[in-house]
């Protein structure tokens, strides 16, 4: 993802942020801050994620054409790196305290190598979660590694053509890639949704395979 230092500026006056607000929220300091919106550095990718975090937090959206606005819809876009640190983020904040996962017809290996170093610390993070309810739909042969907070079934093979996703609270995900290395994730926020989809999970689970053994060191 993108984002301009006149986005930042523009997102800042929506929630009427001073550059001292932002640089709290964030971690960074007041010069970083400035130096970003007057685009007098390119930020690193933890250092933006720390930014859009704190946006997404809001309830903003950093739009095309360098557009910013307050988000109105409960369906939202994760793209790239930044946009995959993001997205870990706010399945941390959404089940730091208890919760649901529910992982359909992918394995991990498709959902956490992305960035090695930040998946790797989100696993600690959830790992130490009390309450955590996560179960994971593989198909079969694709065990990729298993992590402790997960328990797994393989998934009957009339399933492998159905589209992958990935549910925690309210939250479905879809993931998407345009044929090459960039890689989207569509977020849709709804109880209904979200039920909906936790029943068709159940039924599959219910008629899954034998369980997967953890074996992440």
């Amino acid at each position: 993802m993108i984002v301009s230092g006149r986005q930042i500026r523009g997102a800042r006056g929506l929630l009427g942020w001073t550059m001292d607000e932002l640089a709290e929220k964030t971690g960074l300091t007041r010069i970083t801050i400035r130096m970003i919106e007057a685009e007098d550095t390119q930020p690193q990718e933890r250092t933006l994620t720390s930014i859009l975090t704190a946006f997404d937090k809001e309830g903003i959206e950093f739009l095309e054409n360098e557009g910013v606005a307050i988000r109105k819809h409960q369906m939202r876009t994760f793209s790239g790196k930044a946009g995959y640190r993001q997205l870990l983020d706010h399945i941390y904040e959404t089940v730091k305290k208890g919760g649901r996962i529910r992982q359909f017809n992918f394995g991990d290996a498709r959902y956490l190598p992305i960035d090695d170093d930040y998946a790797a610390e989100h696993i600690k993070r959830m790992e130490k979660i009390e309450g955590l309810d996560a179960r994971v739909l593989v198909p079969e042969g694709e065990i990729g590694n298993p992590v402790s907070y997960c328990s797994y079934r393989t998934l009957d093979a009339a399933y492998k053509d159905i589209a992958p996703w990935y549910l925690y609270g309210d939250n479905l995900i879809l993931p998407l890639t345009d044929g090459g290395n960039r890689r989207e994730c569509v977020s849709i926020q709804s109880k209904l949704v979200a039920e909906r989809y936790i029943r068709e999970f159940e039924a599959c689970w219910n008629t899954g395979g034998k369980p997967l053994k953890k074996h992440r060191k």
